[in-house]
């Protein structure tokens, strides 16, 4: 995956222009980096294209979560009025359809769960 592809899924996806992006260059570029870690083989053009998306939209999401973290609601720049929340809502339900589309060729369990042991 290179970066240029995530970053035009990326403006798609989060409705950021290009020029905003330097700010969150950081993270898209670790959503590269963790996407990597996980598919474990060769990708089809198709699935590629697919891990791609999805590495963008897990960005969307990453990034989303950062003004409800530090409890930002929503601001106003001019005619432009952001509700948090409401990005970040979208944002999560877009990542769990996302997550669950590639799981075939991402592996990504951020699950946790407790496992018996017999003695």
């Amino acid at each position: 995956m290179s970066l240029n592809e995530i970053i035009e899924r990326f403006t798609l996806v989060s409705g950021y222009e290009r020029k905003e992006i330097s700010r969150y260059l950081p993270i898209i570029i670790d959503c590269k980096e963790f996407f990597e870690e996980r598919i474990s083989r060769e990708l089809t053009p198709a699935e590629h294209r697919r891990a791609v998306h999805a590495c963008a939209v897990y960005a969307y999401y990453r990034i989303s979560r950062l003004g409800r973290d530090v409890g930002v609601g929503s601001f106003k720049a001019g005619d432009v009025q952001l509700v948090m929340d409401e990005s970040g809502a979208v944002a999560e339900k877009l990542w769990q359809e996302e997550k669950t589309a590639v799981a075939d060729i991402v592996a990504i369990d951020d699950g946790f769960s407790f496992r018996a042991v017999r003695i």
